[in-house]
């Protein structure tokens, strides 16, 4: 608890820096000239929302939860994501405890919300592969952290083979893994553990590689979700007068999606996102005050929705509950 504390302060203190240096007043000056663009943010993320909600409805058993249920619960756990500052690591067990507490199964509850997020996290990989590529070829990063941004692209790409891997062959790579570390487990730990794996692996696997067609659609949803994000960044760019390709706002949204990955430590990637995107924008030739804007505007938009979520939240039955 001490250590978040330190790490929180710490972040707050470079988001002031940042702000400091590139000019309170400009960047307060972009997000005021934005007009309308912050109330389109947040309709835009409302439906990026729902639509990974849908992506979890249609992939629990059929008649279980009604759409309406699983859109309460995916807003609910965007609340606890933003308010808590602890991103999926708190924001994933909320969503499968109130998932639980609807009476769907801990096993059916385990697959839908990996199978969701895998997906997910899948076509971000692809997108930040592309924008991070292009960014590299155009000298965007320094000399000191080009090789870690090099091995993050080594990391998305193997990423994306060992997925498609398992849902082409129905082989699983993790209890695999599991194994290769015998030599420091010893033989009866790994089996243990390689045996915990397969158990929670397999499901995940029959529905990659047993439902070919679902998972086609929850890619094509995905990268939806992950468009109207891409969206955003057009709209801002639009509403401040800037000239922007097609492509910009695929590179600056890519760009930015390896935060949460990079800067997994910093309680809300806090600072590490303001400045990242401040370098991404600059190396595409605009002001790094524009990057800050984007990113402040994107945290009081999913504020504005993490309110919505929280407001959702009480309705859901406790646990014990479904018991009595």
């Amino acid at each position: 608890m001490v250590l978040r504390a330190v790490v929180l302060t710490a972040a707050v203190v470079v988001l002031a820096a940042i702000v400091y240096t590139l000019g309170p007043a400009r960047i307060a000056a972009l997000i005021g000239a934005s007009g309308w663009t912050f109330a389109w943010m947040i309709l835009l993320y409302g439906v990026h929302i729902a639509i990974r909600a849908v992506v979890l409805w249609r992939s629990l058993p059929s008649g279980t939860l009604s759409l309406r249920d699983v859109v309460r619960i995916r807003f609910a756990a965007e609340a606890v994501e933003m308010l808590t500052f602890t991103g999926p690591f708190l924001a994933e067990p909320a969503k499968g405890w109130m998932f639980v507490s609807r009476g769907i199964s801990v096993a059916d509850t385990a697959v839908v919300i990996a199978f969701e997020y895998l997906i997910y996290t899948l076509i971000a990989a692809d997108i930040a592969l592309a924008s991070l590529g292009v960014l590299v070829h155009r000298n965007a990063f320094s000399p000191a952290v080009r090789g870690p941004i090099l091995a993050l692209m080594v990391c998305l790409a193997l990423f994306t083979a060992g997925v498609l891997f398992a849902a082409t062959t129905g082989i699983g790579l993790l209890e695999p893994s599991v194994r290769f570390a015998r030599p420091l487990l010893g033989s009866r730990r790994t089996a243990i553990v390689a045996a915990r794996v397969r158990a929670a692996e397999t499901p995940l696997l029959a529905l990659l590689h047993g439902r070919p067609w679902r998972v086609v659609e929850a890619m094509a949803a995905e990268f939806i979700t992950h468009g109207l994000l891409v969206l955003e960044v057009w709209l801002l760019f639009r509403s401040l007068g800037l000239r922007a390709g097609p492509a910009v706002p695929w590179i600056v949204e890519g760009g930015v999606k390896f935060i949460n990955a990079a800067f997994f430590f910093v309680p809300g990637q806090i600072g590490a996102a303001e400045g990242v995107n401040a370098l991404i924008v600059r190396a595409l030739g605009y002001a790094p005050a524009v990057g800050v804007a984007l990113s402040l505007m994107r945290r009081a938009r999913a504020a504005v929705v993490a309110v919505i979520g929280a407001i959702a939240a009480p309705a859901f039955k406790r646990p014990d509950s479904q018991l009595a």
